[in-house]
């Protein structure tokens, strides 16, 4: 039941923020927006409906094609946002005091990529989908085997074409501002609070870097056996993920034992297994 209300609630939250920003900050704005957003920009200008309205119809449309196409179970994750976004966004609509809250346009587009990348990801961590353009993607990439990423971009290139004579060119390149925002806040949110980095470290030493590593710094290691490109010598290679706070621990350990250690160091987004998602024994 707590989880089910966690997941309500992170797909209501996630939609606001999107809705929130698309109306009051790109919409306010006139910058562009792809995704059925945009579809419901085109829509407005060309037909003289409410961007709202063009967006639920769009979005209904893209529902029942997944359904359709992509089957039941798929289509039920996208049904959240598919009815409380367009809801939100006319909610949005009717409220004028929230319209021009922002007078900079620049600032608007920054703050829009940013909350609509946070929302979308709040979204997808719960494994629900915001739906929209990402529906004719994967059913384009389902019949045709066309790539789900070529498609997404082909789909969004041609919403935002479709702005392009309705805008200047300051509002479309705020609008990529926003674009390339929002991916970015939407990788952040899809990894927080599990990115680590993961370290492989080649010495003679390798045993006494291990107990360090197990009792100082209270972390996992694995042993890789290994080859010395050289000499052909064998010898032990210790992987070892901790979290960024223990790096420079870490580091001093390494270098007080074996100051000619080779490290490498790299950073993952997602750990599972024993110690991480698993509790540890």
């Amino acid at each position: 039941m707590k989880n089910a209300m966690v997941r309500l609630l992170s797909i209501l939250v996630g939609n606001l923020l999107i809705a929130f920003a698309v109306s009051t900050l790109m919409l306010d704005h006139a910058i562009v927006v792809g995704g059925v957003s945009g579809l419901g920009v085109v829509a407005q200008s060309y037909l003289g409906i409410p961007v709202s309205l063009g967006v639920a119809l769009a979005n209904g449309s893209l529902f029942v094609a997944g359904w359709l196409v992509l089957g039941r179970a798929f289509a039920l994750t996208t049904l959240g946002s598919t009815l409380v976004f367009p809801l939100f966004l006319r909610l949005f609509e009717r409220l004028d005091g929230l319209q021009g809250w922002m007078p900079d346009s620049l600032a608007a587009g920054v703050i829009a990529g940013c909350l609509i990348g946070l929302g979308i990801g709040l979204v997808i961590r719960v494994g629900a989908s915001t739906g929209g353009v990402d529906i004719l993607a994967l059913i384009l990439n389902k019949k045709y085997r066309i790539p789900v990423h070529i498609s997404l971009y082909a789909i969004d290139l041609t919403v935002l074409l479709l702005q392009i004579p309705l805008r200047d060119v300051l509002q479309i390149f705020y609008g990529l501002v926003a674009t390339a925002l929002s991916s970015m806040v939407l990788n952040k949110t899809l990894t927080a609070g599990s990115s680590l980095s993961q370290i492989l470290v080649v010495s003679d030493r390798y045993e006494a870097i291990r107990d360090a590593v197990l009792h100082q710094l209270d972390a996992g290691v694995t042993l890789l056996a290994s080859e010395k490109g050289y000499t052909g010598q064998r010898s032990r290679i210790l992987l070892t993920v901790v979290p960024y706070r223990k790096l420079p621990a870490l580091r001093a350990c390494i270098n007080g034992i074996d100051p000619m250690a080779f490290v490498i160091v790299s950073h993952v987004d997602e750990v599972g297994g024993q110690g991480f998602s698993l509790a540890r024994l």
